[in-house]
């Protein structure tokens, strides 16, 4: 196992689920089909399934040709032993359906766009936590257990800056209705009453389209309007630069 090896392997455990394109953008440092760069992440990926470090799903990213950039990848029986041996938590996927596989794929592009914008110095991204590390459990009323599950947790910051942003984020598919949108919203301003956090997130919708986007900010104008401020709505192609924007305000 190489340097690279381990932080493919911790990626796709922390994240549960990767595209070989997207493992090579984020380690490999290129989207370029033919570049020399992504030839050594696809022969990388193949050596690490063949080992079972990683397990490749059964299906291909939007009907891409065959080949280690288009599979889908998680954590292999042998990856998982390797992390338990470090005394880390492996993540794997058991038979996933087609919503989890979509909605965890949106997550890990998130994650590798927020490193993009880091490495080019469009903002440098602190932190970032996934499922189940970003989730928090509080107390709420008569000291009733309830745990927030946010997609992921952020930190970010304009370079050099000694000032840094803190989000919640929710991966919006356009699965869910009204109801359960102003129920989660309801549940993170519980979170911000109880004064669990020193410094509380905002939280951050991304939605996949403007129609979207309504319907999440028309379901949030059910909330106080002090409330409403926790609160913050973009498209999923524009988290960068909304982030990006929100952090020099």
């Amino acid at each position: 196992m190489t340097d690279t090896d381990w932080l493919v392997l911790g990626f796709v455990s922390d994240c549960r689920l990767a595209s070989g394109r997207q493992l090579i953008r984020r380690y490999w440092l290129t989207s370029e089909r033919n570049d020399a760069r992504a030839r050594a992440g696809r022969r990388a990926l193949k050596r690490l399934a063949d080992w079972r470090v990683l397990d490749a799903l059964p299906r291909r990213v939007g009907g891409e040709r065959a080949g280690s950039a288009g599979m889908l990848y998680t954590v292999g029986v042998a990856g998982a032993k390797l992390l338990t041996r470090r005394g880390q938590q492996a993540n794997r996927l058991e038979a996933p359906g087609a919503l989890y596989v979509a909605h965890t794929l949106a997550c890990t592009e998130l994650v590798v766009a927020l490193g993009e914008a880091s490495r080019s110095g469009t903002l440098e991204c602190i932190e970032v936590q996934s499922e189940p590390d970003c989730w928090r459990t509080f107390l709420a009323g008569l000291g009733a257990r309830i745990t927030l599950k946010p997609d992921l947790f952020i930190r970010v910051a304009v370079p050099g800056s000694s000032f840094e942003d803190r989000w919640y984020v929710e991966v919006d598919l356009a699965t869910e209705a009204t109801g359960t949108v102003i129920a989660k919203a309801k549940r993170y301003l519980a979170h911000h009453r109880s004064g669990g956090e020193r410094v509380h997130p905002k939280v951050l919708w991304a939605v996949p389209d403007i129609h979207r986007a309504e319907r999440i900010h028309s379901a949030l104008g059910h909330l106080p309007v002090e409330a409403q401020r926790m609160f913050a709505v973009c498209l999923t192609s524009e988290v960068v630069e909304f982030l990006t924007t929100e952090a020099r305000s």
